[in-house]
């Protein structure tokens, strides 16, 4: 990536978030965060069924949050000819999209690959356990969707505060079907509220929801590490600012004390990572190389918050322009799997990792061999490469422009798309 094209992507990506920033306004946290999180009902297979707040295992707690799974094939795949295909693909690991086939392949059998599912809860309707490690999901545009294994968001524990039993552990396999869907009031009860601030880093300031280290999401989770005196575990609640300090961090508390704490991969190099999602942009993963502070900002919550963030899946439909001049206006099937408007386009920008959803692209345009441009609807620009959404280990562009007629674009044939609703 030209080092020019990569800084004038950031000085963009900058002025986006800055703009995020202002949104913010103060409000009773708590109902705004509501709005966040899963909601619905668990059916048993003795019938009974459950309503309230939801978590997935120990983990997923917001519509955000992903559902990882396996796909076991590809309605694409048998628009190839054998030809195409060989050419087509190239060896890669593509397994970071939502509603997503990810194609493995290697050189020595181009016939052989596995796809990676993964979609946000926000974009789901109702998964029903089918088996041990299977599920059948619906999407919110009632699109159905058969998976198996993958990760362990199949055959976990998924919990619910039910509105009048309060909290129940329910186990995988005494559970038929979850529905997902928002309360009609704000519920009494919550896992916990969200760990939400401004993120400064090498890059610039972004405001949103965090997942620390890609693990503690909620205000009661505790950040690990060791003082001069013993090993603390500090409730994000009581946290003000944590700034770091070569391989350690500085945490200051909501009382105005600081202690320095090392030692644990919450406040050293060893730190997977810091996830932010970020309301009509997506999620975006931090290195955390490019960390300087985060600042928790208690009883702050942006006024639109989760409400139209996820509205039912459409199909993806735009225009499609080659290198020979040719133009094509269909339904598209992106990378020869993704197809749906919630589905996610993955990239890197300097080792942080961008996930944001095609429905808010505008347009995408290769500009080399590993990275390409990419047009927000708001306006905004920015360079992603190194995945095979946005390199030339894409595997192409299907572009049905009728009923009974389709042509297969490949990367390097490809001027640019541009989505249109």
């Amino acid at each position: 990536m030209k080092t020019s094209q990569h800084t004038q992507a950031w000085l963009k990506l900058v002025t986006l978030f800055t703009l995020l920033t202002g949104l913010i306004i103060e409000s009773n946290p708590l109902f705004a965060q509501s709005k966040c999180m899963l909601y619905g009902s668990i059916t048993t297979v003795e019938g009974k069924t459950y309503e309230g707040p939801i978590r997935w295992g120990d983990e997923e707690v917001f519509l955000s949050d992903i559902f990882n799974s396996e796909k076991t094939s590809n309605p694409y795949i048998k628009y190839l000819n054998k030809s195409n295909f060989k050419t087509s693909y190239k060896s890669s690991s593509h397994s970071d999209n939502w509603v997503n086939i990810s194609i493995h392949t290697n050189r020595q059998n181009t016939g052989s690959f596995s796809r990676q599912f993964q979609c946000r809860f926000g974009d789901i309707k109702s998964i029903t356990v089918t088996g041990r490690e299977s599920v059948n999901l619906e999407l919110k545009s009632e699109k159905f969707i058969n998976l198996n294994g993958g990760s362990n968001d199949v055959n976990t524990r998924v919990s619910i505060l039910d509105i009048e039993l309060g909290l129940l552990n329910v186990n995988w396999n005494k559970i038929d079907i979850i529905k997902f869907f928002r309360p009609t009031q704000k519920p009494n009860d919550s896992f916990g509220q969200g760990i939400y601030g401004k993120l400064t880093t090498t890059q610039g300031e972004f405001t949103g929801f965090v997942q620390w280290d890609h693990d503690e999401r909620l205000l009661d989770d505790k950040l690990d590490g060791n003082s001069s005196d013993g090993n603390l575990k500090i409730p994000f609640r009581k946290i003000k600012c944590i700034t770091k300090q070569e391989n350690a961090c500085l945490v200051k508390l909501n009382s105005g004390r600081e202690i320095k704490l090392y030692g644990s991969n919450d406040v050293n190099n060893s730190n997977k990572g810091i996830i932010m999602s970020l309301p009509n942009i997506g999620r975006a993963d931090f290195h955390w190389k490019h960390f300087i502070s985060f600042e928790i900002m208690n009883g702050v919550a942006t006024e639109n918050l989760c409400d139209t963030l996820f509205p039912d899946s459409e199909r993806l439909y735009g225009k499609v322009y080659t290198k020979s001049g040719n133009e094509f206006e269909g339904v598209i099937v992106y990378d020869l799997d993704e197809a749906m408007d919630s589905e996610l386009l993955n990239g890197y920008n300097d080792d942080i990792k961008f996930s944001i959803p095609f429905r808010n692209i505008e347009s995408i345009k290769p500009m080399a061999e590993d990275y390409s441009s990419i047009e927000l609807k708001s306006g905004e620009k920015l360079f992603l490469g190194d995945q095979a959404d946005v390199s030339n280990k894409n595997a192409g562009i299907i572009i049905f422009t009728s009923s009974d007629s389709y042509h297969i674009i490949k990367w390097d044939e490809l001027e640019k798309i541009v989505f249109t609703e």
